[in-house]
């Protein structure tokens, strides 16, 4: 049984998932705002009635609050997202809830099986002697790839011990979220709604974080960028390639190395394989033709599958739906939507 204070953190953490507010998880159960801030506070406990209410509204067996918080309450570890445009904090709040609770979701079908996570934690020195290339060049030799482009990142990341799931975020303005909390495996939460060539830059970005940030960064955005670039494109296995470039040349490219246009004439300007100059002039060209929108040649969806195959497992072994829904404190239809629904 959690304590008060774990029960008021678990509290928060499922209503801001919702997107609901302290004013309006009050009037659609009708306890007080003072209540629920104080029950969210830990200084009051919320009576069994009260709390049955709460997790009836809130769509969570009541279980979600009273068990299953693991020690030192809520997961507090830094989260990244990649987004587009500024993010407004209420979204901001409730994505990153939405990345707490499944990571404790994520943990318990996952209890049973060691994290092995085969990448080590690694900051970029201040002096320039370790870069985000060097540390993702480290990342390729973990994994065996060479400098040969990746044809499944979503797979490659997975077989480092990390979880990965594509959720619909219910906002245009962000990528993907993810984190890395001690003593847990890496968790990204990819946004549906992104198409597939800005998907792989965007978990390459989000894995650079993971990886080199555990704590804040003041240059820490550039930083992932510089990672994903070298990730998805290897300065030694793609400079040949990245010379003489036109429109058409660039979207062969994007479907050999599996990266974006744009991305491509950054790395041919970083590696000095085109001037200042031609890379002005092709980033016109992209904005021309309308690539900044919506570039030519679609690139196949990645889909994670060690989240699936672990449940699969699971139910070949005799448990039901139910029980999966019990053990992740969900609803059964919840949580068929959210981690069976691609089986169906």
């Amino acid at each position: 049984m959690n304590s008060v204070a774990d029960i008021g953190a678990m509290l928060q953490l499922v209503r801001v998932a919702r997107g609901f507010t302290q004013d309006a998880l009050s009037n659609a159960t009708g306890i007080s705002q003072a209540v629920l801030s104080k029950a969210e506070s830990g200084i009051v406990a919320l009576d069994d009635a009260r709390l049955a209410l709460v997790a009836e509204v809130l769509e969570v067996p009541i279980d979600r609050f009273l068990d299953g918080a693991p020690a030192g309450g809520v997961l507090s570890a830094c989260a990244f997202h990649r987004k587009r445009a500024s993010l407004p904090v209420s979204d901001a709040k409730r994505i990153r809830a939405i990345l707490d609770l499944t990571g404790l979701e994520v943990a318990a079908v996952l209890s049973d099986v060691e994290p092995h996570v085969s990448v080590p934690r690694e900051t970029p020195s201040d002096d320039g002697w370790t870069t985000p290339a060097d540390i993702a060049y480290d990342i390729r030799e973990a994994a065996g790839l060479g400098n040969d482009p990746i044809p499944d990142l979503v797979g490659v990341v997975e077989s480092l011990g990390a979880v990965i799931l594509v959720r619909d975020l219910q906002a245009t303005k962000i990528d993907a979220i993810g984190s890395w909390p001690e003593g847990y495996r890496p968790l990204f939460l990819l946004n549906a709604s992104s198409p597939a060539d800005r998907r792989r830059f965007t978990l390459a970005h989000e894995f650079g974080h993971a990886v080199m940030h555990s704590e804040p960064r003041t240059d820490q955005e550039r930083e992932a960028d510089q990672f994903a670039s070298e990730l998805l494109l290897p300065a030694a296995g793609v400079r040949d390639d990245l010379v003489n470039l036109d429109l058409g040349k660039l979207a062969l490219l994007k479907r050999k190395w599996g990266a974006s246009m744009a991305a491509l004439v950054r790395k041919a300007r970083d590696v000095g394989t085109i001037t200042e100059n031609e890379y002005k002039k092709l980033n016109i060209e992209l904005s021309t033709a309308g690539y900044r929108l919506k570039e030519p040649v679609d690139l196949p969806l990645e889909q994670p599958s060690l989240m699936m195959q672990r449940l699969r497992s699971r139910l070949e072994n005799g448990a039901t739906v139910e029980d999966l829904a019990r053990l992740t404190h969900m609803l059964p239809n919840k949580f068929h939507t959210a981690y069976l629904q691609e089986a169906s």
